[in-house]
């Protein structure tokens, strides 16, 4: 009788817990952050304490309206229709109340206790991997010991059997920024083997396989980066990298369709133009060229650096006359402003030593000198540079 009594206590134990579990579950699910706080906080104590912190951990990390360098956290009941991204950036500047929640007190307490639970290593990896993205420098510790704790709880635990595919991800980076790109492609295609959606590590090995001149699969991955990303800049980032490795396999049509749907999404970034350029130089398209080598002249007319990429790019495809007129397009945009018509001179000075016609070069730098004479004083760095071009 004892026996049956006992082994009833404990069904009935469990079944209250997986009943717990489900309802929390079920809070999350329906948007009811502060509800699921509330009841794991009330779970907390209990017997099942590591399963109740790992579901605090999680919802911490995940579902916050507000967050003070993640040892203080709000959670809030979300209403129909209310977005939680929306209600973060609202909520940023109000005073709001905060549940205190130190997870990496918690996670080393909990470790000492349960040494060979190595969920919490994962957990410890999940941690740290949100500080190096939300906090970079800017954490309790330094980024150094940030990445330390991220790479040993998420190695710790990859060695139990224990991955999702964040933490392959996240071991791929850090092989990654460490430069053994072997290692890093081997995490990251794990990673793409739980989750083909996850448009980060799509970008990543796009990167590397870019960088082992690996052209076809690297244009596969940024192709899929581009499609999955729905966060505009990052989209951009990976448009332009597709642009970029069409422009390095010859295929410039298609290049220049990509690159026009992503200039469409943010106008007129820089890399978006210089791929541009460089296919419609590819191709011959003389008119588009001029238009798209002038949004970027206009970005910063003095910059060396831009101009030097316009002046290349036309160079390298055999199109120095469409460069020369272009600069000469750019004098008759302004008769009178000296600075701007020296920097122009200046350029395509520059443009001409580049290929060696060394008169038409001096000539263009001393018209800028003329020019830089009226509006600087002789202590102008340009005209140091002007002393090195004439030489």
């Amino acid at each position: 009788m004892q026996k049956i009594l006992i082994f009833l206590i404990t069904l009935f134990s469990i079944n209250a817990s997986a009943i717990s579990f489900s309802k929390i579950d079920s809070l999350i699910n329906n948007k009811q952050y502060l509800s699921a706080w509330n009841v794991l906080t009330e779970l907390e104590n209990g017997k099942d304490g590591v399963d109740v912190h790992l579901k605090k951990i999680q919802l911490s990390l995940k579902y916050f309206t507000k967050t003070f360098s993640h040892e203080l956290f709000s959670f809030t009941d979300l209403k129909e229709n209310q977005n939680l991204i929306r209600l973060r950036v609202i909520t940023e500047q109000k005073m709001v109340q905060m549940y205190p929640y130190k997870i990496s007190s918690i996670l080393d307490s909990l470790q000492k206790i349960h040494p060979t639970d190595y969920r919490l290593k994962k957990a410890q990896g999940d941690f740290y991997y949100d500080i190096s993205i939300l906090y970079g420098k800017d954490w309790i510790v330094n980024k150094q010991e940030v990445t330390r704790r991220m790479y040993e709880g998420y190695t710790k635990a990859e060695e139990h059997g224990i991955v999702d595919h964040i933490s392959l991800y996240a071991l791929g980076y850090f092989w990654n920024i460490n430069e053994d790109h072997k290692k890093s492609a081997d995490y990251f295609n794990r990673s793409l083997f739980l989750d083909s959606t996850y448009a980060p590590t799509h970008y990543n090995l796009a990167y590397i396989y870019s960088e082992k001149d690996s052209l076809e699969k690297a244009l596969h991955h940024a192709w899929q980066a581009y499609d999955l990303y729905t966060y505009i800049n990052y989209k951009n980032d990976a448009g332009q990298m597709a642009g970029s490795i069409l422009g390095k396999l010859g295929r410039h049509e298609e290049a220049i369709a990509l690159l026009l749907d992503v200039d469409r999404l943010i106008p007129d970034t820089y890399y978006t133009l210089y791929y541009l350029l460089n296919s419609f130089l590819a191709t011959k398209k003389i008119p588009e060229s001029q238009i798209t080598a002038k949004n970027m002249f206009n970005m910063d007319w003095k910059s060396h650096t831009i101009n030097t990429d316009i002046i290349k790019l036309f160079i390298r495809k055999n199109q120095m006359n469409a460069l020369e007129q272009f600069y000469k397009d750019r004098l008759e945009e302004d008769k009178f402003d000296k600075e701007y018509r020296g920097y122009v001179y200046l350029h395509l000075g520059q443009a001409f030593q580049m290929i060696n016609k060394t008169e038409e070069a001096l000539i263009n730098v001393s018209l800028a000198q003329e020019s830089f004479n009226i509006c600087y004083d002789p202590g102008h760095p340009v005209f140091t540079v002007i002393e090195k071009m004439k030489r």
